[in-house]
């Protein structure tokens, strides 16, 4: 375990605090809170944080190479207009909405799109069930995995030559060969499992740095754990928040972790006794990340 200086850049409450992206040119944080779900933007020099209100729960969010933000909310994918805070539909879900949301998503280095389900039902009867990891292909979207429950773990090596995704229900990352050129995913093999005990103890959401490190926050275990390129652990990264949910690499020279939690399986009437859980912390990296990758239309077309 390795303790490096951290702090708390913002008491959010969120109920589930998302999606963390660092915006270079605004030098502002974006997230998202999913289930009281709105898009922030955060100033982490003042505290400042704006954010608009979504219709719907909030998977992620990505920035587009020219134009306006595209959201993944559960009605599907959106274009959202800032200066209004309005969003319009652009391609219907994959899935049955009584039954899934988008959650974890991004774009690998070419700016293809792809977003991963939550088996979130609506009848609370419903038996767990998965759905893929889906790629965004202009018109529609086409299945990319094999079915999981809680997608999670999205991140590609800085060469774009591997690909990890990880089931948080299975508390599995796996990894892939991935072809560039193409967006194809050669076969699956377990890179590292999860499983810290608790009311949760899997994989959420995670980064690549520049070194090839895999960092994945651990939902309901407060820590994020940086792994190898082989799958050994390196280091274990402990944290205020017992529900962690996913790092972003920030700050002019992208050497800052930002890291965001959620609250909400905390009782309410107790969660003000939580105030780290929800909140944003931001850490010095242990090396240096890469941007993330923004929405290259053309790489939407198959």
């Amino acid at each position: 375990m390795i303790q490096l200086d951290l702090q708390c850049v913002l008491r959010a409450g969120a109920l589930n605090g998302e999606c963390p992206r660092w915006n270079g040119a605004e030098q502002r944080l974006y997230w998202v809170d999913m289930r009281a779900p709105a898009l922030h933007r955060l100033d982490p020099s003042t505290g400042q944080d704006e954010h608009w209100e979504m219709p719907d729960w909030i998977g992620c969010y990505v920035f587009q190479e020219e134009g306006p933000l595209l959201v993944a909310l559960r009605g599907g994918l959106y274009r959202f207009d800032e200066d209004c805070g309005g969003v319009w539909r652009i391609a219907n879900p994959p899935y049955d909405q009584q039954r899934f949301c988008f959650n974890d998503g991004g774009c690998d280095p070419q700016g293809r799109l792809y977003v991963g389900p939550l088996f979130t039902p609506k009848n609370k009867c419903d038996p767990p069930s998965g759905a893929p990891l889906w790629r965004y292909e202009g018109r529609g979207w086409r299945a990319m995995t094999e079915p999981v429950q809680i997608s999670n773990g999205l991140a590609w090596s800085p060469d774009g030559a591997t690909v990890y995704h990880a089931d948080t229900a299975r508390k599995t990352i796996w990894k892939r060969p991935y072809h560039l050129a193409t967006g194809d995913m050669g076969p699956a093999e377990v890179f590292a499992v999860i499983d810290m005990g608790g009311d949760g103890g899997g994989p959420d959401g995670a980064i690549v740095d520049r070194d090839g490190f895999y960092i994945c926050a651990v939902f309901g275990a407060s820590c994020l754990l940086r792994f190898d390129p082989d799958g050994r652990l390196e280091r274990r990264i402990p944290l205020p928040a017992r529900y962690p949910t996913m790092p972003a690499f920030g700050g002019e020279g992208l050497d800052m972790l930002f890291v965001t939690s959620a609250s909400f399986p905390i009782p309410q009437a107790d969660r003000a006794d939580h105030p780290d859980d929800g909140a944003i912390f931001a850490l010095e990296a242990p090396a240096p990340g890469l941007a993330a990758p923004s929405f290259n239309p053309s790489g939407a077309r198959p």
